[in-house]
């Protein structure tokens, strides 16, 4: 898993000076165009990126409020009693964030045709 993580964020970066967030979504996009075309699933897609993504960022900064992580959506819900502060915040941001969207791209496109 975690070599395949590193493979989808060395692949198709086309600019080093955008932000982790956008390299990965980039990665996404990229995953939608090869997948069937599902307006739906691919809006859901999208917007669990973002929020995941937001969320791991948030999780380490003192004054955002984070969207998932702690409340309740819909039916579902989830802990979180917040996260000791780390040497290098950037860092550790970067990282949350890497891992949130590789994770939820292995999942939703496991089976995808491409």
């Amino acid at each position: 898993m975690i070599i395949l993580c590193i493979l989808l964020s060395s692949i198709g970066i086309a600019n080093a000076q955008h932000s982790i967030a956008r390299q990965w979504n980039e990665q996404l996009l990229e995953a939608i165009r090869r997948d069937f075309a599902r307006p739906t699933v691919h809006a859901r897609n999208l917007f669990h990126t973002s929020m995941g993504m937001y969320d791991a960022w948030a999780a380490f900064d003192s004054e955002a409020t984070t969207y998932f992580l702690g409340n309740t959506s819909g039916e579902y819900g989830s802990s979180f009693d917040g996260i000791n502060s780390p040497e290098n915040v950037k860092s550790a941001q970067e990282e949350a964030i890497s891992y949130v969207a590789c994770r939820l791209i292995i999942h939703r496109f496991a089976s995808a045709p491409n």
